[in-house]
C-alpha cells in the first residue's frame, strides 16, 4: 500500500495523505490559506471571528454536541488563524476518523451563523482581545507589525480591532466566509492510522463551492524604532528584528542552523553571553520564522530596566561576533545533529505529520519525506550559512521594539541611535 498521496480531487480540494499504520491514532486538519493578511481595514478580524463562529453549532448539530463528539472520546478538536492560514483540526484514535471528517466537513459546510451567537461570541472575542493587549510580548509583537509592514494588510493584527468586531453583521462576515473559505483555498491533510481510499470517496463528496484563489504579495519592510511605556510594567519587554528567507526558499535550513547556534538552546551564543555570563536576564532567545511571503529573524526578550541597556549592548555584540567570527565547523555539525534530532522525536506525531505535510503542500506543492528534510540539513554548510550572515545580517540593521517602564523609551531610542540599527 503506497505510504503517501497527493491529489486534487474533482471539487477543487487538495489532498495530501500520509498513512501511518504504526499508529492508533489519526490527525485531520482542514487549512483554509485565507488569513488576516488577506483582509483589508474594514474586514479586518473576520477570519478570526469566523473560526470562532465555526464552533458555534451547525443547522443540525448545536455546539456543545459538535465538541463532545470528539472530545467525549478523548479527541483533541482545535483551530488556529493566522496571517496566512486558517486550520480546524482533529487528533483521536483511528476508530473515530469518519466521525473526524463528518465534524470538519459539518462546520465548513453548515455552520449556521445565528444571531443570537454572533452577539455573544463578539463579547468573547473582544475579552480575548482586551486579553492580549493586556500581555506585554503581544504588545510588543503588534507593535512590529503594525510598523514594520505598514500600509499592507501585513500589519493589521490577527484578531482585529475591537471597533471592527463591535460593528461585525451576520450578513457581513457570512458573505466573507462564503468567498473566502472556498475550495480553491483549502488543503485537507490527514496523518495516521486510516483508511486512505474511505478518506478520499468522503471528501471528494464535499461540495463546497469554489471562489476566488488567495494571493499573497511581498511586503516591504521598514525599520523603526517603536516604545511604548506602561508604569505598571517591571520588566523592558523588547524585540529585534529584520527580514529572513519566505517559506519556500531552500536558504531558510541555513538559517535555521544559524539560529540554532545563535539563539535557540541553552548553550547558544546569546543565551551564554546575555543570562548565563552576564546575569542581565532570564528570558533570552532567537528564532527564524518563513511564512508565504517574507521571513523573520527576531531576537526577543525581557528585563530590568537597568539592565535594558547592557543587555542591547550585549546582544548588538554578539551580532558582531558572528559577522566578523562567522561560525565555527563544530557549531555546524551540533547544529545540524541537533536539527535533525528534533525532526527525529516527531516521526511518530501525527498531529506533527498532518502539519508538515500541510504547509509543504501549502508553500511548495510538493510533499517532503523526513529524508528529504535530513537531505536539506546535510546541504548546509560554512559557505551557505556566511551566504546568509552576508545576506541578512551583515548590514546590522534591525526593526527595535519595546514595552516598558518608564524611562524605557528612551534607552531604546538610544540604543537605537548608537548602534545605527535602523
Amino acid at each position: 500500500m503506497k505510504m503517501v498521496k497527493r491529489l486534487t480531487l474533482k471539487n477543487g480540494i487538495r489532498l495530501i495523505l500520509e498513512y501511518m499504520p504504526i499508529l492508533d491514532t489519526v490527525s485531520t486538519g482542514f487549512f483554509f490559506t485565507t488569513g488576516s493578511a488577506n483582509e483589508n481595514k474594514e474586514t479586518n478580524g473576520y477570519t478570526h471571528f469566523i473560526e470562532h463562529m465555526l464552533f458555534k453549532g451547525t443547522d443540525k448539530t448545536s455546539a456543545k454536541e459538535i465538541v463532545r463528539k470528539i472530545e467525549g472520546v478523548g479527541g483533541v478538536f482545535n483551530a488556529f488563524t493566522s496571517r496566512h492560514l486558517t486550520s480546524f483540526y482533529i487528533n483521536i484514535i483511528s476508530k473515530y476518523f469518519e466521525r473526524a471528517i463528518d465534524t470538519l466537513e459539518d462546520i465548513i459546510l453548515n455552520s449556521a451563523f445565528r444571531e443570537e451567537d454572533i452577539s455573544k461570541e463578539k463579547k468573547v472575542v473582544i475579552e480575548e482581545l482586551k486579553m492580549v493587549n493586556d500581555t506585554p510580548e503581544e504588545t510588543v509583537s503588534s507593535q512590529f507589525f503594525a510598523h514594520a509592514y505598514k500600509g499592507t494588510s501585513m500589519a493589521l493584527p490577527i484578531g482585529g480591532h475591537i471597533n471592527n468586531i463591535k460593528s461585525i453583521s451576520r450578513e457581513k462576515v457570512y458573505k466573507y466566509f462564503k468567498k473566502h473559505f472556498n475550495a480553491n483555498n483549502l488543503v485537507i491533510s490527514i496523518a495516521g492510522n486510516f483508511d486512505m481510499d474511505l478518506a478520499i470517496k468522503k471528501l471528494s463528496a464535499i461540495k463546497l463551492k469554489k471562489d476566488i484563489k488567495t494571493v499573497n504579495k511581498k511586503a516591504p519592510f521598514y525599520y523603526e524604532t517603536i516604545a511604548k511605556e506602561k508604569e505598571e510594567l517591571n520588566h523592558v519587554y523588547f524585540s529585534l528584528s529584520t527580514p529572513s528567507y519566505d517559506a519556500n526558499d531552500n536558504k531558510k535550513y541555513s538559517m535555521n542552523i544559524l539560529n540554532d547556534i545563535f539563539g535557540v538552546s541553552s548553550y547558544s551564543r546569546l543565551y551564554q553571553s546575555v543570562r548565563e555570563n552576564k546575569g542581565l536576564c532570564y528570558n533570552i532567545y532567537s528564532s527564524a520564522t518563513s511564512f508565504i511571503n517574507g521571513g523573520l529573524f527576531e531576537i526577543t526578550g525581557s528585563t530590568s530596566l537597568k539592565n535594558y541597556e547592557e543587555t542591547i549592548a550585549t546582544i548588538y555584540g554578539e551580532i558582531n561576533k558572528i559577522i566578523n567570527e562567522r561560525i565555527t565547523k563544530e557549531e555546524l555539525e551540533e547544529s545540524k545533529e541537533s536539527y535533525k534530532s528534533y525532526m527525529a522525536f516527531s516521526k511518530l506525531n501525527a498531529n506533527y505529520i498532518m502539519n508538515k505535510n500541510a504547509r509543504n503542500e501549502i508553500y511548495a506543492s510538493k510533499y517532503m519525506s523526513f529524508k528529504d528534510i535530513y537531505k536539506s540539513i546535510d546541504k548546509v554548510n560554512i559557505n551557505s550559512v556566511n551566504e546568509v550572515i552576508d545576506e541578512k545580517l551583515l548590514n546590522r540593521k534591525f526593526f527595535l521594539t519595546s514595552v516598558g517602564p518608564k524611562g524605557s523609551k528612551i534607552i531604546s531610542k538610544n540604543m537605537s541611535k548608537k548602534f545605527n540599527l535602523n
